[in-house]
């Protein structure tokens, strides 16, 4: 049998509990990483207070912790049109949008904020790399350019830079934007991938290795890093070693079409004729119908 003292102190714990509101109650589910009680509470609370900008956006933001990407989008639609100032409502829906590839979407949110007090490093982050993925690729090095006046120590910018420039052949620029990147933040993984390709693209395959796998060594989910990796080593004939990487990037990634690429022109190298048709037919049923004019690395993407 319970001690009375102990029974006196539930009774009092459940009160409590039953005098917090709805939303107090999902903000904390949320704060103990408990997303699916915090999504029933704040439902609920939601109903009572459809006009709670606060509710709609940790409804949104707790959405988004579940990937139910396009419930998400429609709370935070809804807070952000109850807040249109509130960057970080602003800057998740768009991201949001980024993640269903709906760029065109992302782009209207966030260009009219460059004009407020909310443009923000992020809110240009998030515009260049959509602009970029449209192929709006004039409008994007325009928008890093500015970007790189106004956040000039940001790794993330300057790596935008080194980017676009090595984009439009310009690897000498590029670089100086990388290495200031690389004094910056040497932790930060988008350098040594966007050095080691431009190394690769120079055909500096010895050069290339090492960023590759400091690359990998900061951001193991790499993919293209991984490709990449076995690009270099294919170009210094250490064919095993690339078939290696090359096997590990499919595994991470099978429905990745230049894996499959990659692998087919390296086992025609290996003189197996099989498996390279194999892998070619792989890499031409994976490509997608419309591919992007300019793919951003993974390691670059601010959004997913």
């Amino acid at each position: 049998m319970r001690s009375r003292p102990l029974l006196l102190c539930l009774a009092l714990a459940v009160c409590l509990l039953a005098q917090q509101s709805l939303f107090e109650r999902g903000v904390q589910a949320f704060s103990q990483g408990d997303f699916r009680q915090a999504e029933n509470l704040l439902r609920q609370a939601a109903e009572k207070e459809p006009r709670s900008f606060e509710i709609r956006f940790l409804l949104g933001a707790t959405l988004v912790q579940l990937e139910k990407t396009d419930e998400a989008i429609r709370q935070l639609q809804e807070a952000h049109d109850l807040d249109p100032r509130h960057p970080d409502a602003l800057k998740l829906l768009a991201a949001q949008h980024m993640t269903r590839r709906n760029f065109a979407s992302a782009v209207a949110l966030l260009q009219p904020a460059l004009s407020t007090p909310l443009a923000d490093e992020e809110v240009y982050l998030l515009l260049i790399e959509s602009l970029q993925t449209l192929g709006d690729t004039n409008g994007s090095f325009a928008l890093s350019r500015k970007a790189a006046e106004l956040f000039p120590a940001s790794p993330q910018v300057n790596c935008w830079m080194g980017f676009q420039l090595q984009f439009s052949g310009r690897y000498d620029e590029a670089k100086t934007y990388l290495n200031k990147a690389l004094r910056i933040a040497p932790d930060y993984p988008a350098t040594y991938y966007l050095l080691a390709d431009i190394l690769l693209k120079e055909q500096s395959f010895k050069e290339a290795v090492p960023y590759f796998r400091k690359a990998i060594a900061a951001k193991p989910d790499d993919v293209d890093a991984r490709i990449g990796l076995g690009q270099a080593l294919a170009g210094l004939e250490q064919l095993a070693e690339a078939l290696k990487e090359l096997r590990q990037a499919a595994e991470m990634a099978p429905e990745e079409a230049r894996v499959h690429f990659q692998l087919s022109r390296l086992y025609y190298r290996l003189g197996d004729e099989k498996r390279a048709e194999e892998e070619a037919e792989l890499s031409v049923k994976l490509r997608p119908p419309q591919p992007l004019i300019v793919e951003v690395p993974s390691a670059l993407r601010g959004g997913p």
